[in-house]
């Protein structure tokens, strides 16, 4: 018992350093993309530096609660007095209580700044966010997208009523119809249930749909700007296939809309199925039910996993009590031997079947190749660390709770340390029958049996050599007659070898033929290429300044600015002749990789002028500035915040070039009102045009209350001029 008196007297530190992982996994969990388990490797290489950064920090809180003059020394004294013994029972919890200001120290704002920046650093070098880019940009580009039921029949309303049938085209020849259906239909999948308030189709358990609206709430800013862009697409493609000679910017402008909203939709069906399956398998079977074409790869999973191991350890324990030579031995001991020889060679099929999946991948169609021994042998190596700690941990147990010490689990190990040789030999025998076996047409049965005959010889000859190199008297304390033993045990691993082989191939062949025929199917139908630019994560942990914008540009959160978010119709007089009203749109977003309001102008009539650029918003003042600057150009709109149905009225300051190649700046009243439900005129509005007139109201009341243009002095209105010596009083008028 001396192992657990020493565990409780170092509890304190225990609990303390457990705790802090906690913490750190918990942190590190958050958001979706970078949950435990979508990128295994990635997200526990990230976690382990993030605690690794956290332990430093617990070290000095920990000095400086123990420093007398500033820290726990002090409290100690002040709440026991000069007592040594309840001094030195007070310092026990230090460890504790260090890790508790770490963590309660966390919700200050300058703090939290910090660990956000801590945070993105261990993701950044994880690359944990480039395993949802890497998904969506497959999904968007390369990935088959097949609509079916209720969805199907959606989509087919939705253009047929709103576009025409020549939009309509579940086809997957690449051509644009094709492709403006598969964008519409992407949209509805995903991003449209959450704004209709309904449940998606393809989420049918209450996992599935707490997942998904997680997800929706987590990447709102990337529905909202994929809604925004889908109602583009909408208009765009109105105007293209309703047209009976389509100009090339229209169709490049429908082809830039279906890339944004496939790559948007995309993202949030990236990031909910990393979310929903920790598994490759898992989720590709989960976009398949969504119905993408995606079909699982070879698969043995944790039901046969653990279906093999527990058939190994009853064969094992049936072995030992029933074979012929064997001596009688208690049911604990036989059980504790055959969970540790299961768990073993559980080991060794798994560390089996992942070499031979990535062999297949690497290989596909490539009967050459040669067989992936380095990486067999690693696994193998891998295994074997593990049956060691197995071989330790499990005996270890009643070891202890019997107060037998675990002197007697080490000699035991090093007694019978041959037998790793079994899972080893295992791991490699395997690995290459699933490798080339898995691959081959072949029936289950067939795969099954030749893959039983291949571990089963490779076994036995395992089992001869651990006999061989077993003392005597370890093999006398199993067996009646030790000369014999070896036989035994080729016999009884020879079968052991034979029974797992045939469940690993036959389950592996089978899997690998239903995904070769699957990939089959799809090659007759390949997905149309979308170029498009890569999604930036919506990660909150990577900006750590993510929810507020820079300085410079106002320091305002998104929370403060969220109402300014959406489409707005954008109205001025035409520079090129005072009677024409130039309209188009102004669409108002929070762009998370700039960390602030973006807008973009869209559906201009001169196409070459729009602009794109930052939005200020300066605290205390009533307006705000739309900023483009691009090689040294720049252009302002400079307008009052929109309040209520009041919209957004002020002056605009550009350059205009009425006479071709020669500029002139230029400024003229503006009126941004946002967009409701219908979408107005736009283009150059004529005198006569059904909005005309409210446009032109609308500008008249810019000048004076929300602008003026200040002109140059008149000649001489014969007013005297001051005496000399004389000075006049000049006052700045400002204009809120």
């Amino acid at each position: 018992m001396t192992i657990f008196r020493e565990i409780v007297t170092k509890s304190e530190w225990i609990i303390a350093v457990l705790a802090l992982y906690v913490v750190a996994w918990s942190r590190f969990n958050s958001p979706p993309t970078n949950r435990s388990g979508t990128t295994f490797a990635l997200f526990f290489l990230g976690v382990i530096l993030y605690f690794a950064l956290l332990i430093p920090l617990w070290g000095l809180v920990m000095i400086g609660l123990f420093q007398g003059s500033i820290g726990y020394d002090w409290i100690s004294k002040a709440t026991t007095g000069v007592n040594p013994e309840a001094q030195a029972a007070l310092a026990l919890y230090a460890p504790i209580v260090a890790a508790l200001i770490i963590v309660v120290a966390s919700q200050f704002r300058q703090v939290a700044r910090i660990d956000s920046a801590a945070r993105a650093f261990c993701i950044k070098i994880a690359a944990i966010p480039r395993e949802a880019d890497r998904l969506a940009i497959e999904l968007a580009q390369d990935a088959g997208f097949e609509p079916a039921g209720k969805l199907r029949g959606q989509i087919t309303k939705i253009i047929s009523e709103n576009i025409g049938v020549r939009a309509l085209d579940f086809s997957r020849d690449g051509e644009l119809p094709a492709r403006f259906t598969r964008a519409i239909a992407l949209y509805n999948l995903f991003v449209g249930p959450g704004n209709n308030g309904t449940v998606p189709e393809f989420a049918r358990n209450g996992y599935s749909k707490s997942a998904y609206a997680r997800i929706m709430q987590q990447g709102e800013a990337i529905a909202a700007r994929a809604d925004a862009r889908y109602e583009d697409l909408m208009h765009t493609g109105l105007a293209f296939f309703t047209s009976l000679q389509p100009t090339r910017e229209l169709k490049e402008a429908l082809n830039c809309n279906i890339a944004e909203v496939s790559n948007l939709t995309c993202s949030l069906v990236a990031r909910y199925v990393l979310f929903c399956e920790m598994t490759h398998n898992g989720r590709l079977e989960r976009l398949k039910d969504m119905g993408f074409d995606a079909h699982p790869t070879p698969r043995f999973g944790p039901d046969k996993w653990v279906a093999t191991i527990l058939f190994v350890i009853l064969l094992s324990v049936g072995m030992m009590m029933f074979m012929p030579g064997t001596r009688p031995i208690g049911m604990g001991k036989a059980l504790i031997i055959a969970i540790t020889f299961g768990v073993s060679m559980g080991f060794a099929v798994l560390g089996a079947i992942v070499v031979a999946q990535r062999f297949i991948e690497r290989h596909q169609g490539d009967k050459t190749a040669f067989p992936p021994i380095a990486e067999l042998i690693l696994a193998a190596l891998i295994v074997v660390g593990l049956a060691i700690a197995v071989r330790i941990g499990i005996p270890l147990v009643p070891a202890l709770m019997q107060d037998h010490g675990f002197q007697g689990v080490f000699a035991q190990l090093v007694e019978r340390l041959p037998g790793i040789i079994t899972p080893f030999i295992c791991t490699i025998s395997l690995g290459l029958l699933c490798s080339y076996l898995g691959s081959l047409d072949w029936t289950w049965y067939r795969a099954s049996f030749f893959g039983a005959v291949g571990n089963g010889l490779a076994l036995m000859g395992a089992g001869w050599l651990v006999g061989s190199l077993l003392d005597e008297n370890v093999l006398a304390q199993f067996y009646v007659h030790p000369e014999h033993a070896v036989r035994n045990i080729l016999l009884s691993t020879g079968l052991t070898g034979f029974s797992v082989g045939a469940m690993v191939l036959a389950m592996f062949n089978r899997s690998e033929r239903i995904r070769k025929d699957a990939a089959e199917n799809a090659a007759k139908y390949p997905p149309a290429t979308i170029q498009a630019p890569l999604i930036a994560d919506d990660s909150e942990a990577a900006s750590p300044s993510g929810s507020e914008a820079a300085h410079d540009l106002g320091r305002y959160t998104r929370a403060s600015v969220e109402a300014l978010e959406g489409r707005y119709v954008c109205f001025r007089p035409a520079f090129s002749s005072a009677e024409v009203i130039n309209a188009y749109l102004i669409a108002v977003h929070w762009d998370e990789t700039e960390s602030c309001l973006m807008f973009e102008e869209r559906e201009r009539v001169d196409a070459g002028h729009t602009q794109r650029g930052r939005v200020y918003v300066p605290d205390g003042r009533p307006f705000i500035s739309f900023v483009t600057v691009e090689k040294g150009a720049m252009r302002l709109i400079m307008v009052s915040r929109p309040e209520g149905n009041e919209p957004a009225r002020g002056l605009v300051t550009t350059l205009s070039n009425p006479a071709g190649a020669r500029f002139t700046p230029a400024s003229a009243p503006i009126v941004l009102r946002r967009v409701a439900d219908q979408t107005p005129q736009l283009g150059f509005i004529q005198p006569g045009a059904p909005d005309y007139e409210a446009y032109r109201r609308e500008l008249e009341m810019v000048i004076p209350a929300f602008g003026f243009f200040a002109t140059s002095p008149p000649p001489n209105s014969g007013i005297e001029p001051p005496p000399v010596g004389t000075t006049q009083e000049v006052r700045l008028s400002i204009v809120r």
